[in-house]
Parts: structure tokens; C-alpha cells; sequence
């Protein structure tokens, strides 16, 4: 069968124009992952497609608009022949080639004399700002790779467009590795099925200094464990310090926290923001203002750099990176502030949960090797790779980052047994919640332009520009306007 591409101009246009916004985060550098900022770009509006009703899990996916033929079995209910997989794929990861070469080398080599017959090219797309765009234009061009690892936005926008396999049908057994509360929570294809398998994430953590800590009178042995004590003890530190509590910039944790305060930034169907009405998220922007004009906040960190472990290092601010990952640039450019650092869980309401917000690995829907593509889309998110990828990361020390199995997130090796350290520690905070993580949809939608709309509105009322209310009720409305455009 044939499928003709009908992208509509006024659709791309929106598109491109949302992900082509200003001051977006560098995307070659994620505060919760090795790889890129899942949060950068706006989540494109996929291609019309010729499908008129979404069909249920266990029934032939909808068929995306593309300009090539799909082969024949990739969108109906029949499960990929993992027994008969052999020939030739691509497999494209975002931003890992070049650091992490020797553990992807190993594991295609590894795959590839299991499966004799089998060739695994592996590609690598750095991160852009619009680089969401750039894979649903891949998708329906069909010169996307075979297997793709993408973060969160993408996965959306390739998801509403239908093209990625609906894994439900294709590996029938493949969620039942996957932590419940994130597997449960990624329904983003057609008749609520799974697209992608998640295959690792960094769990946000607290890091503070202890000797600021002991200075403002708080304990430098306890960490804050809810958004409330974060604020509390940002205050005192205000006040009784010479220190600065918190970082200015908020890109890389304004969502999180907001989250992690309690606060609903979406209706139920995620059709419209509505969090102008939250008494959550005004709270979080009024504490924020607030300890800004207690000096409790640098006045140039508002727009300053995105990693904040510079600014930690040099021994004049309270609370560091969330990333346990940016502990090494502590440790390597700071050893006297990095000896007092102190870890602790993310600080989150009773009640929240962790969050993952993590990579994916996908199927393109016009792949020519559905066997092989699905059968390597396993195997790299299986829980004995997804345990070896995490332990890389940690016996190299270039990355924290745990995978989203039961089974490994639940192997002791991922936590160091001396917790005394500071990178171990957050290794072991990190690990705590793990088991509990679930997605947080919103996230999904918040990118690019429409993120971007967010942050400017809170750094006005953060600075003393914007009241509190009235900021969020213009970042709304703000936000549902590129929302619409996008839809």
C-alpha cells in the first residue's frame, strides 16, 4: 500500500515557527540525561493522516501520511517474528556518539554474533532546537532510522502522527520489564497505545552546601524533603547568610518543581493549560519573587548559564545542580566545595511521585526490517543492558543515569557502597526513587516556543516586573495560544 505525504503548509509553518523560538536551552546539555534537553523543542504537529478513527491496542494502527510504501504487516495486530529477524537496520541515538562509543560499539557487536545474519548501523543526531521538526519530517519522508532513540517531545509529536509501530502489537510482552508507573503512564499512541519503550532517565535529586547550610542554623546532615522546607530553608539562609539560596535560572527545573510542589499545569485530556488557577503554582512563583528581593537569588543567574555547578563551585550558593550527573564537574573543578555537598531526595509534596522524564527508543512505522528493528528495540531496553548502560555510565564516571526495569533498577551495584561521597550518594537518592518514577504528560507539551513562553512570564514576576498572578494568567495565556497553533 501506498501512503502519500499531505503535509499541510499552514500546519508545517506553525510547526517550524514554534520550535525556531529564542533562548531555548542549549540541547547538547540535559540536566537528567547524558544526552540532550528533551524540553528544547516544540512538539511539531504531525502530518495529516488518512486515518479517521484511532484504532484500540490489539487492532491495525492508523496509517501515517508518508511519501513511500510501508511493507505490509508493519501496521496490522500480528506480533513481530523476533526468530526471523536478520538483514540490515539503522539505529539512531541523540547525542551519545563520541563519549559513549566503547559501550555501543560492544553492544551491537555483542547483538550481532547472537543474531548471525544481522548488521546494525548506528547513527548519531546531535541536538538542535529544532530538532522535533526535523523527525517527523525524517518520519514522513521515510529517511528516518529504523530504531530511534528520542526524547519525550519527540516521541509525542512522532506518536501523534503515527509514525512509530505500536509496540503493543508488535513486542506484546515488552512492558511487563518496564517500571509500572512509567510504562502505565506512556500511552501516547492511537487508542492509548505504547509507541516507545523508555530506556533510561536521571532521577532529580537535591544537592546543597553543607557548610551554608550549618552557617543559616539548619541541619547540614538533612536534606529539605518537601517543596514547602525548600522555601523555609531558602529563607532562613536569606536571612541569616551572607549566601545566595537558589540559582536564578530555572529552565532546566522550573517544570519539575512545579510538579514536585503539587501544582496541575494541564486539564485532564491535556488539551488546555490551566494552572493560572492553581494556588500551587502561584505559591511557587510568590516564593520565588520573594526570596529575589531578599537577595536570596543572584540578580544575573536569572538569564545566566544553565548549569548552575559553577556557580555551586564557587562556594556562595546554597542549593546546586537537581543532576547527580553534574556532581563530577564539582568534583572536578570544586574539591573543597564538592568535600561539603550534601544529597538528599528531590524535595516533593507528600503524595508526588518520583518523575522520570528520560529517553525512549522507537520503531519507525515505515522501517523495511520490522523483525529486526523490534528485536533490537528490545534487546537495547532489556533489563540486563538497561544495568549495563547505567553501570557505564558510573564505572566512567560520565553519567548518572538508571534504566527503567524492575529488575535492574532493583540490582545493588547501581548504588556505590561508600555513601559518605557525594556521587554516591546521589546515586543512592536517586536509586530510593527510582522504583516509584512515573511520566509526567505535561512535559510533553511544555517545549519550545510554548516553554519558553512559561519561563519568561515566571523571570518577570520573579524579578519584581510582573505580579505573581498576573504572570501566570499571561504565561497561560500565552502557552494555549501556541498550544491551538500546534493542534
Amino acid at each position: 500500500m501506498k501512503m502519500l505525504a499531505k503535509l499541510a503548509a499552514v500546519t508545517l509553518t506553525s510547526a517550524l515557527a514554534l520550535s525556531a523560538c529564542g533562548g531555548d536551552t542549549d540541547t547538547t546539555t540535559d540536566p537528567t540525561t547524558p544526552a540532550v534537553d528533551e524540553t528544547t523543542a516544540a512538539a511539531p504537529a504531525p502530518a495529516e493522516t488518512e486515518a479517521t478513527e484511532p484504532a484500540p491496542a490489539g487492532e491495525a494502527m492508523p496509517a501515517p501520511a508518508v511519501n513511500c510504501e510501508i511493507p505490509e504487516g508493519n501496521l496490522d495486530a500480528t506480533p513481530a517474528d523476533l526468530d526471523a529477524a536478520e538483514g540490515e537496520i539503522t539505529f539512531m541515538t541523540q547525542g551519545l556518539k563520541g563519549t559513549f562509543d566503547d559501550f555501543f560499539n560492544k553492544l551491537i557487536a555483542d547483538f550481532q554474533a547472537e543474531n548471525p545474519g544481522t548488521t546494525i548501523t548506528w547513527t548519531d543526531q546531535g541536538g538542535s532546537d529544532d530538532f522535533d521538526t526535523l523527525m517527523v519530517t525524517q518520519a514522513s519522508n521515510c529517511t528516518m532510522a529504523d530504531v530511534i532513540n528520542v526524547p519525550s517531545s519527540s516521541i509525542l509529536a512522532l506518536s501523534q502522527g503515527n509514525f512509530l509501530l505500536n509496540l503493543d502489537n508488535k513486542l506484546p510482552e515488552a512492558g511487563e520489564r518496564f517500571v509500572p508507573g512509567v510504562w502505565d503512564s506512556l500511552k501516547l499512541g492511537a487508542g492509548d497505545s505504547h509507541t516507545a519503550l523508555p530506556w533510561y532517565f536521571g532521577p532529580f535529586v537535591t544537592t546543597y552546601n553543607k557548610a551554608i547550610f550549618e552557617e543559616a542554623g539548619l541541619d547540614p546532615e538533612k536534606a529539605p524533603a518537601t517543596m514547602d522546607e525548600y522555601f523555609e530553608f531558602a529563607k532562613q539562609i536569606t536571612e541569616k547568610t551572607d549566601k545566595y539560596a537558589i540559582y536564578g535560572n530555572t529552565s532546566w527545573y522550573l517544570i519539575p518543581q512545579l510538579r514536585a510542589y503539587g501544582a496541575k499545569l494541564m486539564n485532564d485530556d491535556f488539551t488546555e493549560f490551566t494552572f493560572a488557577s492553581d494556588p500551587q503554582a502561584l505559591k511557587w512563583v510568590t516564593n520565588m519573587a520573594e526570596l529575589y528581593e531578599a537577595g536570596g537569588i543572584p540578580a544575573d543567574s536569572i538569564t545566566g548559564e544553565l548549569d548552575m555547578s559553577r556557580a555551586f563551585g564557587d562556594g556562595d550558593l546554597a542549593f546546586g545542580t537537581p543532576n547527580a550527573s553534574f556532581l563530577r564537574n564539582v568534583q572536578a573543578n570544586s574539591p573543597a566545595i564538592y568535600e561539603v555537598t550534601g544529597v538528599g531526595e528531590e524535595a516533593r509534596q507528600d503524595g508526588v511521585g518520583s518523575l522520570f522524564n528520560g529517553q525512549f527508543i522507537g520503531v519507525a512505522a515505515t522501517t523495511e526490517n520490522a523483525n529486526l528493528a523490534a528485536k533490537w528495540a528490545d534487546y537495547v531496553t532489556s533489563a540486563q543492558n538497561g544495568l549495563a548502560w547505567a553501570k557505564f555510565g558510573i564505572d566512567t564516571e560520565t553519567a548518572v543515569v538508571f534504566p527503567v526495569t524492575t529488575e535492574a533498577l532493583e540490582d545493588p551495584s547501581l548504588v556505590g557502597s561508600d555513601t559518605t561521597d557525594p556521587f554516591n550518594a546521589a546515586r543512592a537518592a536517586a536509586a530510593k526513587g527510582a522504583l516509584d518514577a512515573e511520566a509526567y504528560l505535561p512535559m510533553f507539551y511544555v517545549t519550545g516556543a510554548v516553554r519558553q513562553a512559561l519561563i519568561n512570564n515566571m523571570n518577570l514576576a520573579i524579578s519584581g516586573q510582573a505580579e505573581p498572578q498576573a504572570a501566570l494568567e499571561a504565561a497561560q495565556a500565552e502557552m494555549n495560544t501556541l498550544l491551538a497553533q500546534v493542534r
